[in-house]
Order: C-alpha cells, then sequence, then structure tokens
C-alpha cells in the first residue's frame, strides 16, 4: 500500500495527537511455548503474559512463536498469573536458563524499572509493552542498551475512537456505562481519558457508573451484574478490552438487552462474531496482537543481531484500526485469525536482515514522553532531564522518523479491512 501525501498529513497529525484468574504457571515453560533449554547455540525468546484468560495474549504468543520460527529463534513463553512478585522471579531466572531476549509486559508502572534492571543485568535484551514507570526511559544508562524498546498503541487516541463510535451508534445521547481497566496500569489511565475525551464531546450522553472489570470475564461479571440492576435502561457500556467486553455482552443477553451498544479494545474473534451476528457488539480496537508478538521479537532480535535504531525508536506507538462494522469484523477475522500462516512477513520486518528495504507492514509514530505522560497528568521529577542523546532525537528528526515509518509500511495486509470500517482509516491515517 503506498502512502499518499494526504495519507501523510494524517500521519502526521497522528503524531501530533500523540505527543499533544486463572491459570499460574510460575518459572516453568508454558507447552504453548519452546525449551529454552534446547540447542544452547540458538539464541531464546522469553514471551511473559499475565494470564491465558485473555484471548489477547494468545494471539501475541501466536505472533511471538511465528516471528521467532522465522528467525530461528527458542521460545519460552511464562504466564506470571498476574503477580508482580512471580513477573520478577521468572526474570530473575531467565540468566540461568539461557534465555537472550525477553518480551515483557509489566504488569504495573512501579514494577516496570526493577524487572528490566533484572533482565538487562542479566544481559537480556528487552522490550516492555503497555505499561513504563513514568520518567523512566530505554535510554537510560542503567540500561546497558539492552533495554531495546518500550511499544504500545496509542491508547488514548485508540479509545477515543472506539468510545467516539459507540457513541455515534446510539445517536449521541443516552445513558453510558464505563468499565475501565487495572488500577495504577498505564494503559488503563490511558484508556480511561480517551473515553473520557469522547464523553466530554457529547453532552447528550450521561455517564450513570464507571467501575474496574479488571480486563478479564471473571472479574467483569459481578461488576456488570450490579451495574445492570441498578441502571436497566443503560444504552451503551464502554469497556477497556474485549474480554470484558463479552462478559458484558453475556451479561446483557442473559437479561434480553438487545439494543444495549458494548465497545471494546483487541479485536478478539468472539467478540468480532457477536458483532457479525448483529447483537450487542458495536466497536473494538485491532491493535493487532500477533503482529505486535511478532512484532517485538524481530526487535529484540535485531539488538542481539548488533542492528542500529536511534534513541527515538525506542519508544513507538503502533497504528491500529477500529472495527466497527460487520464486514470489517468478518475480513478481519479472514485475514488475520483465518490465516495460516499469518499474513506477516517477519523477516522483511528486521533491520539486521534488511538494512535499507525492511518493511514494518503495520506503522509505527515515535513518543514524545513529555506529552506521553503529562497526558496522564504524570510531571516529571524537579530537575528531570531526558537523557541527552534521546532529547536530541526528539528535538527535530521525530516527525522525520514517522514519515520514514510510513515509507517503510508498505506490504500492509490489513488493507481489506481498512475500507470496511465507518472512518474508512487507521488511527494514524492510513487508507
Amino acid at each position: 500500500m503506498t502512502p499518499t501525501s494526504s495519507t501523510r498529513r494524517r500521519l502526521m497529525a497522528g503524531v501530533a495527537f500523540a505527543a499533544a484468574v486463572p491459570l499460574f504457571a510460575a518459572c516453568a515453560s508454558n507447552s504453548a511455548g519452546g525449551d529454552a533449554t534446547g540447542d544452547p547455540d540458538r539464541p531464546t525468546v522469553m514471551v511473559q503474559v499475565p494470564t491465558l484468560d485473555n484471548s489477547y495474549w494468545a494471539d501475541v504468543i501466536k505472533g511471538a512463536e511465528a516471528a521467532a520460527d522465522a528467525l530461528d529463534i527458542g521460545v519460552d513463553v511464562q504466564v506470571y498469573g498476574d503477580s508482580t512478585d512471580t513477573q520478577l522471579s521468572q526474570v530473575q531466572q531467565a540468566g540461568s536458563k539461557g534465555i537472550d531476549m525477553a518480551l515483557l509486559f509489566a504488569q504495573d508502572q512501579a514494577s516496570s524499572p526493577t524487572l528490566i534492571q533484572a533482565a538487562t543485568d542479566q544481559d537480556i535484551y528487552a522490550t516492555n509493552i503497555f505499561s513504563n514507570q513514568p520518567w523512566s526511559t530505554p535510554s537510560e544508562p542503567e540500561y546497558n542498551d539492552h533495554y531495546v524498546g518500550y511499544f504500545l498503541p496509542d491508547n488514548v487516541r485508540d479509545s477515543y475512537n472506539m468510545a467516539s463510535s459507540v457513541i455515534d451508534q446510539i445517536g449521541g445521547e443516552g445513558k453510558v456505562i464505563h468499565i475501565t481497566g487495572l488500577p495504577g496500569n498505564t494503559t488503563a489511565d490511558e484508556r480511561q481519558l480517551g473515553v473520557q475525551q469522547a464523553l466530554n464531546e457529547n453532552p447528550g450522553i450521561e455517564l450513570v457508573g464507571r467501575e474496574s472489570g479488571g480486563e478479564n470475564r471473571v472479574a467483569t461479571q459481578p461488576v456488570i451484574e450490579d451495574l445492570l440492576t441498578a441502571n436497566p435502561d443503560v444504552d451503551a457500556i464502554i469497556c477497556h478490552n474485549d474480554d470484558s467486553a463479552i462478559a458484558v455482552i453475556n451479561a446483557l443477553k442473559d437479561r434480553g438487552m438487545s439494543d444495549v451498544k458494548v465497545g471494546g479494545i483487541d479485536a478478539i474473534d468472539e467478540f468480532l462474531d457477536d458483532m457479525q451476528n448483529g447483537s450487542n457488539a458495536a466497536a473494538t480496537v485491532a491493535i493487532h496482537g500477533s503482529w505486535f508478538g511478532g512484532y517485538n521479537v524481530v526487535r529484540l532480535y535485531d539488538a542481539y543481531e548488533g542492528a542500529e535504531y536511534t534513541p527515538a525508536e525506542s519508544m513507538m506507538f503502533q497504528d491500529s484500526l477500529t472495527i466497527d462494522t460487520s464486514d470489517a469484523a468478518g475480513e478481519y477475522q479472514s485475514v488475520v485469525y483465518q490465516a495460516d500462516p499469518l499474513p506477516f512477513d517477519w523477516t522483511s520486518i528486521s533491520r539486521a536482515m534488511n538494512p535499507d528495504d525492511w518493511d514494518t507492514q503495520v506503522t509505527l509514530v515515535p513518543i514524545d514522553p513529555y506529552e506521553y505522560w503529562g497526558r496522564i497528568g504524570e510531571e516529571p521529577p524537579a530537575g528531570y532531564e531526558l537523557p541527552a542523546a534521546y532529547a536530541e532525537d526528539l528535538e527535530g528528526p521525530a516527525l522525520d522518523l514517522a514519515s520514514t515509518y510510513l515509507d517503510h509500511s508498505v506490504a500492509n495486509p490489513l488493507a481489506p479491512v481498512i475500507g470496511l470500517t465507518l472512518s474508512g482509516e487507521t488511527s494514524f491515517g492510513q487508507k
């Protein structure tokens, strides 16, 4: 897909916007992954996820394994059961297991520096996704160039787009319930901000309830049951992810409330099925779990192989897509979930393998930390300064870098889906 000048302008606007339980498997390889003790000469990546009771993480694992296979990397999947202690223990033992790289999801902001330090102290290359201690960047000298990157979707923009679509589908007025995410998690804070921005723009909307659903079905069920009992005339329910949204949809079906619109994030198969069936599902954000897992593995591989990236490339938003029509839902399932193998060319992403003609397929844009953490009220500590190389890299080249990434996201297999959405474009304006 060749970017147009209009698309490029929209991407630059996207940069400005970005700038403006279950199963516990402590310290053991999950059968979904490879064995870190197999071939001692084969590099191995550890993929940490909080739970397997969330379909998004299964997609992340699937993409990570596919990329690792393409790059001849071993995979060690670890499930830490939402426990920061278990997560840290897994990382602390990783070096003795022969782990060379680690894809981490810090359970909360506060735990991320300790977690990343535990990896980098063992000379393990690490990426972190979705939650990071404010004002701790991959460029900090104590990480010794082994904190490869912090990557995530632009959760404010994405949740705003999803909530706006749901609100539009109820005519811009009515009663709304908001099911939030995990307290203390960067992503939860950002998604709440995006939803609130959409609510603020629609004075005809009355927010009648806002409670955490823990981002899983089990925790969400009693919360939504109580909220529906108190608000039987609700018009829409906006959730922080699709697993919470599925619990909401099930509760609505039990009560015969077929007209209530539901929004979520993750674009999991089950939510897309409901959208195609004309039920409650109204909008979700495809943040491409399989691509995201695979992209992180490729970036770790590139670091392991010595490929060079600039400091501004160490904190980046990935593009995403609001799916809000039955046709778009069906096409996304066909392109991503029903594809075997996955539709992404993992080796073409690698800069170590393709120094000049790398192709991310899904575009990314750099993050300005001052705007990123500032928008959720995280002001820098007194006297704080970004690491010099990072600050210098953000002073001018960031917009050029966004343009470069757009030029290097050519073979986007998701293009057929984009035109079937209500907006007809991705979060960063690709069509």
